[in-house]
């Protein structure tokens, strides 16, 4: 294989040398172990290309006693590192049906979003049109957990009346989800 250009590297330690003579010799072995790991081909490239910057930049003060075994270890630990750095940011292929479903969105996200956010336009005023005594008791009971009969005991109404409000903003709330998804 011939890269066309000298495999002497200037002003290098010459362990740093071995190890990039022994990365390029076996460049397709190493791509493979590499593409096992991180099982995209562009990965792989990265992966191999890290771990010749790494032998550059930090090589190991003695020469390893097998260079091959070394060079593919760096190359398993570089794509190791590499998964654990782009875990996150692995493409998935949402253009499956399939998986569009099980994620529950659509491959239109930014309308989803959307329609989301005038869904909740609508139950903000839906709320908002009730009395400020039955806006305070749902959100009371809804967003801050409070039990329904220590709100009836400090407003000097009765728990079932507490609840009653609950589910009739409750129900406004619902009817105007419903205008929307008409």
């Amino acid at each position: 294989m011939t890269l066309g250009f000298a495999m002497s590297l200037p002003h290098q330690d010459p362990v740093c040398e071995l190890l990039i003579r022994e990365l390029v010799a076996r460049r397709k072995l190493h791509l493979c172990e590499a593409l096992k790991v991180v099982k995209q081909r562009e990965a792989a490239e990265d992966v191999l290309q890290n771990t010749a910057l790494k032998c550059m930049i930090k090589p190991p003060s003695q020469t390893p006693s097998n260079l091959k075994c070394y060079v593919a270890q760096m190359v398993r630990n570089a794509s190791i590192d590499y998964l654990r750095k782009h875990k996150r940011e692995l493409p998935t292929d949402f253009d499956d049906e399939a998986v569009t479903g099980w994620a529950e969105i659509t491959p239109i996200c930014g309308r989803v979003h959307l329609e989301d956010k005038q869904t909740l336009c609508e139950v903000i005023k839906a709320l908002n049109a009730q009395p400020e005594r039955k806006q305070d008791i749902f959100l009371r009971c809804r967003l801050k957990d409070e039990r329904q009969k220590d709100i009836a005991a400090e407003l000097g109404l009765s728990p079932a009346r507490v609840n009653g409000v609950v589910k009739q903003v409750e129900g406004a709330c619902n009817a105007a989800i419903a205008r929307i998804e008409m």
